[in-house]
C-alpha cells in the first residue's frame, strides 16, 4: 500500500511541477491573488494557467 501511495504522490507532483513551469514560461511568477506560484496546489496552479490563458487568447 504504501509503494502505491508513494506513486500517486510522485504523479502528482509531477503534474504540479508541470504547471508551475508553464507558468513560469509565461513570465507569471505570482497568483491573482499575490502570493507566489511556487506556494500554490496543483489545483490553484490549474486556475492560475487557466486564468492566465484565457487572458492571452
Amino acid at each position: 500500500m504504501g509503494l502505491l501511495y508513494q506513486a500517486v504522490q510522485s504523479q502528482n507532483e509531477m503534474k504540479r511541477k508541470f504547471v508551475l513551469s508553464r507558468l513560469k514560461d509565461m513570465g507569471i511568477h505570482h497568483s491573482h491573488t499575490g502570493l507566489s506560484i511556487d506556494l500554490l496546489t496543483y489545483e490553484e496552479l490549474k486556475i492560475e494557467l487557466a486564468k492566465a490563458s484565457a487572458v492571452r487568447s
